[in-house]
């Protein structure tokens, strides 16, 4: 039989058993180690009936959002292959792999808006062979079971460590026999050797939902009520959290806790948090984070050349890490809204009104300059979040910077002719003269449009490519003053320009709340609607330990409401 034949047959009998195991694997009936650790649940009157009664669980059930099952999104699931094996996929597997689409204003970890074809199922077969057949099996074997020989018990070493570390948890009996039963069967192939069994196990779970899915035992206990994450979901998702990979080894040692059975060590999770903050693979986190949240990882700068526009990408990535703490001392993140210090190219300066400092990238000092403060007025940011309109400059920056969340706009019938009469009657108006004339329409608009129209006054004067500019394309007046209307604990703020209404916003506490909430959706992959005592906690403990970047990550990888899970009905 030739090679190429064996592994066809090989890669179909791994499909075939891949269905009944990686299905049968999700509610962990039967793990190895999984303990107590999963029957620790809170009743409704927030006390634990079980696990251990010094560490009771006082989150109220309908705090604890229901969990998802999130499918790895497609930057998860390169990281999670190289870190795994020690090999990036190569140009050809990265094309095969379905890539998902990024919806404006989500951020790419959202669970919420994902979805699943054929082409994923396909995808994933063929990256599991090309990948399967181009790694050593020997070394393969010697990585996960500690052992490269032909004996039953280094197969079954194999099979354990690999499930261990591509499953993010020990193996389920069941699963233990049913990849030996595939071992075997692969093995009774005629010319069959003992890498092709290692190959065709390793594709296997590759394929399995247990890996391409962040699974949890969401149906174990009394449906309502709260328990505390096993230690290996809990080591799942700090690892797809700070590092959108898998755990590593020192991780899955500290799930497994000090008997081994997956009841963690409480007090040692700070040391891991800081051990993964302290990681080269944290950077994953922050590059993703500000790219989202900026809409850098997604604007398509269309009103400059598509070099220019990598240019700004570049430049305002570059203006996060810095404050960020990458190359220089880590500032309070206020300085996103008062900070004096932008990073950018030649190119992107001249948008900025700055004189050239090199090649390159160069930090520039804008503390001189009228028209720029914090990064929300680097021309990057402003041309990422004002592709759309004038409008939509408003509701992102809304949503995004003041956590003020809009009801969508209205879809009946009625409405969408309004909403049509209206573009008509406004084209060929300043902003600032179609918003005045939206703000005298039906009051059913007028709640929405005065809510997020009123920031956007302030950046009227920027352009698309984020220039600095007083009239318009036709010659007429553009202006920059304003007043943002009273929200919550904030108060009226009037301003005349960009500079002065974010400098007045950097002192206000409900930004930095603001900044917590994102973070926080941005680890949970959703929008943390029941979340609010959490919230408040974590937003305490992001104030009292600097402000910066990695207290804003800390605050949310120390918070409770990463540990804990709201039990679903089967």
């Amino acid at each position: 039989m030739s090679t190429s034949a064996m592994q066809t047959r090989i890669t179909t009998l791994a499909g075939v058993l891949t269905l009944s195991v990686g299905l049968g694997a999700g509610c962990y009936d039967g793990v190895k180690g999984m303990g107590d650790q999963a029957t620790d649940t809170a009743t409704d009157d927030g006390n634990s009936d079980g696990g251990d009664d010094d560490d009771p669980i006082d989150a109220e059930p309908d705090t604890v959002p229901e969990p998802l099952a999130g499918r790895l999104t497609d930057t998860q699931y390169i990281n999670t292959v190289q870190d795994l094996f020690g090999q990036p996929l190569t140009e050809q597997e990265v094309d095969w792999l379905p890539r998902d689409v990024p919806i404006e204003g989500s951020y790419s970890t959202s669970v919420e808006t994902q979805f699943f074809n054929t082409q994923y199922v396909l995808g994933y077969a063929y990256i599991a062979r090309s990948l399967s057949e181009r790694l050593d099996p020997g070394a393969l074997r010697t990585e996960f079971g500690g052992c490269d020989d032909a004996s039953s018990a280094c197969l079954e070493a194999f099979i354990d460590g690999l499930g261990l570390r591509v499953f993010r948890r020990p193996l389920t009996d069941d699963e233990q026999a049913q990849y030996l039963e595939l071992a075997a069967t692969i093995a009774g192939i005629d010319e069959t050797t003992s890498d092709d069994v290692t190959r065709g196990v390793t594709q296997m779970m590759l394929q399995a939902p247990p890996f391409l899915y962040r699974m949890e035992a969401e149906t174990d206990g009394e449906p309502g009520s709260v328990r505390r994450l096993s230690g290996w979901e809990l080591a799942t998702r700090l690892s797809y959290f700070l590092w959108l990979s898998a755990p590593d080894e020192e991780l899955l040692a500290f799930a497994a806790g000090p008997d081994g059975d997956g009841d963690y060590d409480a007090a040692a999770l700070p040391e891991q948090v800081e051990r993964m903050l302290a990681d080269a693979r944290f950077s994953r986190t922050r590059h993703a984070f500000w790219g989202d949240y900026s809409l850098a990882s997604v604007a398509a700068f269309g009103s400059v050349e598509p070099d220019l526009g990598e240019q700004l990408r570049e430049s305002l990535l570059a203006t996060f890490d810095r404050i960020s703490g990458v190359g220089a001392t880590a500032l309070p993140l206020t300085a996103l809204f008062d900070g004096n210090e932008l990073v950018m190219t030649p190119q992107v300066a001249e948008i900025a009104g700055a004189s050239s400092l090199g090649e390159g990238l160069q930090v520039y000092d804008v503390s001189q300059a009228d028209e720029r403060r914090g990064v929300l007025t680097h021309p990057a940011f402003l041309a990422a979040v004002g592709t759309t309109s004038f409008v939509g400059r408003g509701v992102f920056m809304t949503k995004r910077v003041l956590c003020q969340h809009t009801a969508p706009p209205p879809s009946d019938e009625d409405s969408a002719a309004e909403i049509e009469q209206t573009a008509q009657a406004t084209e060929g108006m300043t902003p600032r003269e179609a918003s005045e004339f939206r703000f005298g329409l039906d009051p059913v608009c007028l709640s929405c449009h005065t809510q997020f129209e009123p920031i956007a006054y302030a950046f009227e004067r920027y352009d698309m490519s984020g220039r600095y500019v007083s009239t318009d394309d036709e010659g007429r007046a553009l202006f920059s003053d304003g007043v943002l209307p009273a929200f919550g604990d904030r108060p009226e703020i009037p301003f005349d320009s960009a500079p002065e209404l974010l400098t007045e916003l950097a002192a206000r506490p409900e930004l930095q709340d603001c900044l917590v909430e994102n973070m926080m959706e941005y680890a949970a992959g959703a929008r943390p609607s029941f979340a609010k005592e959490f919230l408040q906690v974590a937003q305490t403990a992001y104030q009292d330990d600097g402000q910066t970047f990695e207290a804003l990550v800390r605050a949310i990888a120390s918070n409770e409401r990463l540990t804990l899970m709201r039990i679903v009905a089967q």
